[in-house]
């Protein structure tokens, strides 16, 4: 039998080991320590006085981090804003054509993007339909018979587009060509027909040729928002909106535009604007409204998510959590904020100015009174001399050209709050293949005359499979060239008018294939261009589709535009040249 020591040694060697092993996969946390209130009394109102126990010490503290010195810390109570304001009146598109541009009316985004809707077989039978139903409701459908001979439906539809051969099948015959109508109403042949036409009565030639052309015309305007004649803000060879605003106060003599050159995303926003300025002004007038104007306000101080709070009792919401700020070499930021939210987040007030749509403003100073009475006036940034070379300025338009005098100003423009989009028309897939060092337009969705679009999906082989040789012991055949999908329009890399450097992209043509389908591969007729640096290593994604919004008087505002994004990078075709092949025996 072991003794009592012999027995503690042994067990205290088991406990050791064991202590070995397991500190291999448990925590080995030697001591805690937790620093807390320990109150020995059922009161509290000694602890709550918060007093000190040294109370010279801390006042000699005070004293040597200059806390005693005085500061001008009085409250803003007061500001008033001078400002200056103005309307820009003049939309200008990238092919030069100008127009007058009430905001009110319409925000900007269909102004620029609004182009003019395809006619086809769809729109032909929604057009035809209407038409129909204000002959009904005018009492005289009795002359359908007579509008189908004269504007019937025409359409070959192709035999790759199922619902619009399927589609043409049910409409044939049942309808008349609404836009054949809609287009002789509007150069005058309808009316000239109607009071010629022998199958009408007398009294009925003016209300067809007056009223019931005239609602049928006007219901066309109000349903879809297209573009007027030579007004078009698409430059094919960039694949953007190019379109600027001028103002109608000069500048020195010089026009003050607004210019929005590289817009596609669907949305515009005041960083869509850049300032500029230019020698001759457009043709239409529009009257001078700048004005200045002085509005009063009472700041309010700045409030944010984890602010901390004034009050020394005041308890704070837990909304941030001070333990998880990244104080390491790389958290040098995070530290600047936090410094800031903790020390000087009472320094800061918010002044409301509100502002009109379509308004160009600048802030020229702001005069701030405190509650001691006393008037601090605070200018822009860029007009100290020790800090203008900064160009520090918040919300404020970069300027093409430098004006005479720098001004820090912001454009409130006239955009959509929501919007609703349709199903792409047409979807082209802009991709580079550096293997044939071109680019490929891949036509992923084109129009359908069922009124939507529909997507091409073509596997074609890259070279066609060989039957019997001529020769049984060959081996081997040679392929001039491989084949692409229908789909796939090549664009070819040219040089530039007098460069040797430069290039650009040319549409091709693959020999024996199809044209393209769609409008953006075909409105530049003979040449298509595009500039090489629109299409980055990314690619690009152009689509043509519906929009709708409603604006600020309630209007349904209904148009087609153009949206593009970024696409989904490189790829190859297969395409190659001289090619021989191994010729696979099949024979047993």
């Amino acid at each position: 039998m072991p003794t009592l020591s012999e027995f503690s040694k042994l067990k205290a060697n088991v406990n050791l080991a064991t202590a070995v092993e397991k500190r291999f996969y448990e925590p080995f946390i030697s001591n805690r320590n937790r620093l807390e209130g320990l109150p020995r009394q059922a009161e509290f109102e000694k602890s709550l006085r918060a007093e000190t126990a040294d109370p010279m010490w801390m006042l000699t503290r005070q004293w040597q981090l200059g806390e005693f010195q005085g500061e001008d810390a009085g409250t803003a109570c007061q500001a008033k804003i001078l400002s200056e304001e103005q309307r820009p009146g003049v939309l200008t598109f990238g092919n030069k054509a100008s127009k007058a541009y009430d905001p009110f009316q319409t925000p900007l985004e269909p102004e620029v993007e609004s182009e003019a809707v395809e006619v086809n077989l769809y729109l032909q039978v929604q057009m035809g339909r209407q038409f129909f139903r204000i002959l009904g409701e005018s009492g005289k459908s009795g002359y359908k018979e007579i509008f189908l001979g004269k504007y019937p439906l025409t359409s070959e539809p192709n035999e790759k587009d199922r619902e619009g051969v399927l589609f043409a099948q049910t409409v044939m015959g049942k309808f008349s060509d609404g836009s054949a109508i809609l287009q002789d109403i509007q150069s005058g042949a309808f009316a000239d027909w109607v009071n010629g036409e022998a199958g009408f009565e007398d009294a009925d030639r003016e209300l067809l040729a007056k009223e019931i052309s005239t609602q049928f015309d006007t219901w066309f305007k109000k349903l879809y928002n297209q573009a007027g004649t030579g007004q078009s803000a698409w430059i094919p060879d960039r694949m953007e909106y190019n379109f600027s605003l001028e103002m109608p106060h000069p500048e020195a003599s010089k026009s003050v535009v607004l210019e929005a050159d590289q817009y596609a995303s669907g949305k515009l926003d005041w960083s869509s604007f850049d300032e500029n300025v230019k020698n001759s002004p457009v043709e239409i007038e529009q009257e001078d409204n700048l004005k200045e104007t002085v509005q009063t306000f009472i700041p309010a101080p700045l409030h944010y998510s984890g602010i901390p709070n004034p009050r020394f009792w005041q308890m704070e919401d837990g909304q941030i959590d001070f333990a998880k700020i990244q104080s390491g070499t790389t958290g040098l930021l995070s530290m600047l904020i936090t410094e800031y939210g903790i020390t000087y987040s009472n320094d800061w007030f918010i002044l409301p100015y509100p502002m009109k749509i379509n308004t160009y403003c600048e802030v020229k100073n702001i005069l701030v009174t405190d509650v001691f009475g006393q008037h601090i006036l605070i200018s822009p940034t860029f007009t100290d001399p020790e800090v203008s070379w900064h160009e520090f300025a918040v919300f404020r338009h970069s300027e093409r050209k430098n004006l005479t005098s720098p001004r820090n100003r912001f454009y409130l423009a006239p955009s959509i709050l929501k919007l609703q989009q349709g199903e792409p028309l047409e979807k082209v897939n802009f991709m580079r293949d550096e293997m044939t060092n071109m680019v490929w337009a891949i036509e992923n969705t084109v129009p359908s005359i069922a009124g939507g679009g529909r997507e091409v999906k073509l596997n074609k082989p890259r070279f066609d499979p060989l039957g019997e040789p001529d020769n049984p012991e060959s081996k081997i055949r040679y392929l001039a060239g491989t084949s692409v999908p229908e789909n796939w329009i090549p664009f070819i890399p040219v040089h530039k008018e007098n460069s040797v450097q430069e290039i650009r992209l040319q549409r091709a043509r693959i020999p024996n294939a199809p044209p393209p389908c769609s409008l953006l591969l075909t409105e530049k007729q003979k040449v298509h261009f595009i500039e090489e640096e629109e299409v980055p290593r990314a690619g690009v994604i152009v689509k043509r589709n519906f929009k709708r919004t409603r604006w600020i008087d309630g209007k349904t505002i209904l148009w087609v535009g153009r949206t593009k994004t970024t696409g989904r990078g490189e790829g190859w075709s297969g395409l190659m040249f001289d090619r021989l092949l191994p010729i696979e025996n099949t024979k047993t």
